[in-house]
């Protein structure tokens, strides 16, 4: 049988500062539930409230020296930080559905360029981006893989893969527009 420590709030706060993971297990297990708690109120859900908390656990340990230095209650100073986390994803998620939603339409819009180009050329274009964005590129509109398969796949959040999506499909919409432009020019189409 294992016998559990039940360290007091300013060892576990101090253990904290000093990035030694048995405090910061401590902190997180005490908190946990609660701060969980305040997620769900955000999220859409188990997953979202999951990344939210962890979002938020890792602000708490980057600014618990901070907390150190002001005092005051440290459950109520854990509680802002998730709510703001919260609001930040949500922020974060709003910004990356109009981007998502521009590029829909915009792509809709220009659908006849699309349909100019063969498939070597689109694969040369898919080829100039960053290895990030043609990655989750390829994983997505090629593969078929979801947005959390290409996450765990690669070792990144969920959003980091819907973010490099719409970022890819910008940066090859002003490909096709430019390839476009030089196409109208030298052949007056």
């Amino acid at each position: 049988m294992q016998l559990t420590y039940s360290a007091s709030e300013a060892e576990i706060i101090e253990g904290c500062i000093k990035e030694k993971r048995q405090f910061q297990k401590m902190l997180y297990e005490r908190y946990y539930s609660k701060m969980m708690g305040v997620c769900m109120r955000y999220a859409n859900g188990k997953e979202q409230a999951t990344e939210i908390l962890n979002i938020g656990f890792m602000k708490v340990f980057q600014n618990i020296a901070a907390y150190a230095n002001k005092g005051g209650n440290l459950e109520s100073w854990i509680y802002r930080i998730m709510v703001n986390a919260a609001i930040d994803f949500l922020r974060a998620e709003v910004r990356h559905r109009h981007a998502e939603m521009d590029a829909t339409i915009y792509v809709e819009d220009n659908s006849n360029v699309i349909a100019d180009l063969n498939a070597e050329q689109i694969l040369e274009l898919v080829n100039q981006l960053t290895p990030g964005y043609r990655t989750v590129f390829n994983l997505y509109v090629i593969e078929g893989y979801t947005h959390p398969e290409i996450a765990e796949l690669l070792g990144i959040n969920e959003g980091t893969s819907k973010s490099n999506l719409a970022k890819a499909r910008a940066k090859l919409q002003d490909m096709i527009l430019k390839l476009n432009e030089v196409n109208i020019a030298a052949y007056g189409k």
